[in-house]
């Protein structure tokens, strides 16, 4: 009995170990390797599409915030132009009341005169027989006083009409002013919200930086493991031809992948819609869409266009500059977007130089940036896009 349990135990023990090297072989094999580096490009293809979406938002929120700006100087255009006016006003009403005060005063003066002329009584009137002249002198003061009244009450309905329209200025003026601050706070809220976009933007592409140097150290060891295996088949001496054919075509495979970062694709540019942003160069080093860079299958959002450091960069379309930043910026370095309306904006990244600011209007042609090599860039050029509502699209289809 003892002897039997003994022999269980060494063959459990045995089952153990060969399981383990097994599970040592598989995780050690190229094809575990490749899988897993699958699995990273796969992580980094998701977060791509995740900053890609997060930088449509963007993008919509800060055209609000420029079509806020736009809505702000109206309002403050019109408050000021309100002012003026009520200035204008109550500069009336203070002359109207000028002279009312002065009509007012000749009609006293009048009055107090005429009442000191008087020599006589009535009964003495009466009594001298100058009855028609002392009539006629009433009637002569009634004459005047009810002028004097009609010009002072006339100056008092145009007063009142002037202080009517003031009133009506102040409250228009009142609700601009109020329009101005709600303007003002939603603003700040789309500020916000951009900023905490850009914030989540920064942590994705973090996390994207990790999952494509996982793919890269999973390459290397992929090429390691090949190596390993190969070196294995020609120790154990078997299928000697097959082995070595298999040997140089993932090498072969594997080289292209590696030129695949690299390589320069030439597609001079044919004109279109959207004026060329690089007028010193036509040369489109790397295209729209998918493409191999550093021995990872990544999406180009854009197009580049490689040129001299210093270069002119130029406004593909007029519009309104709604981001010119400095930085990092998520890789794109110095960059601008540029809002042309119906949903179409045009980014200009790696930029030495920007010469224009957020809110500034720009004509097509207009030179807005030097080109560069700032941020995620291995040697100057200009990262070229074309966004319609936020999502990017072939530039190519525009110019």
């Amino acid at each position: 009995m003892r002897k039997l349990v003994k022999t269980v135990s060494i063959v459990l023990i045995v089952m153990i170990i060969i399981s383990f090297s097994l599970k040592t072989k598989a995780e050690n094999s190229s094809l575990y390797y490749q899988n897993k580096q699958n699995e990273a490009i796969q992580n980094s293809q998701n977060t791509q599409n995740q900053i890609d979406n997060l930088e449509g938002q963007i993008d919509e929120v800060l055209q609000e915030v420029a079509n806020l700006n736009t809505s702000i100087s109206e309002c403050e255009q019109q408050v000021q132009q309100l002012t003026t006016r009520v200035n204008e006003l109550e500069k009336s009403i203070g002359e109207k009341e000028k002279e009312l005060a002065e009509k007012k005063k000749v009609l006293e003066d009048r009055l107090v005169a005429m009442y000191m002329k008087k020599e006589t009584t009535f009964l003495d009137v009466v009594l001298s027989g100058n009855l028609i002249k002392f009539i006629s002198n009433q009637d002569i003061v009634k004459q005047i006083a009810d002028y004097d009244n009609k010009l002072i009450l006339e100056v008092e309905e145009l007063k009142k009409s002037l202080q009517d329209e003031k009133n009506e200025v102040e409250s228009a003026k009142k609700e601009k002013e109020e329009k101005s601050k709600e303007l003002q706070s939603l603003k700040a809220q789309k500020e916000e919200k951009a900023a905490n976009l850009t914030e989540e933007q920064k942590g994705l592409e973090s996390q994207l930086s990790e999952y494509r140097a996982q793919a890269e150290q999973y390459a290397v060891l992929e090429r390691q493991a090949i190596a390993r295996e190969e070196e294995e088949r020609r120790n154990n001496a078997k299928n000697a031809n097959s082995s070595s054919n298999s040997g140089n075509s993932v090498n072969s495979n594997n080289s292209g992948s590696a030129n695949g970062g690299t390589s320069e694709v030439s597609n001079p540019y044919t004109g279109g819609k959207l004026g060329w942003p690089c007028p010193s160069s036509s040369m489109i080093t790397s295209p729209y869409g998918y493409r191999i860079l550093f021995g990872v299958r990544d999406f180009h959002t854009g197009i580049d266009i490689g040129a001299t450091m210093g270069s002119n960069i130029v406004a593909a379309e007029s519009g309104t500059v709604i981001l010119a930043n400095y930085g990092w910026n998520g890789g794109y370095g110095n960059y601008i977007i540029i809002s042309h309306g119906n949903g179409i904006t045009t980014r200009y990244a790696h930029a030495s130089q920007l010469y224009v600011s957020a809110g500034q209007t720009v004509t097509k042609g207009q030179v807005i940036a030097a080109v560069g090599t700032t941020g995620n860039s291995t040697g100057p050029h200009l990262h070229f896009e074309v966004r319609e509502n936020g999502s990017h699209t072939n530039p190519l289809n525009y110019l």
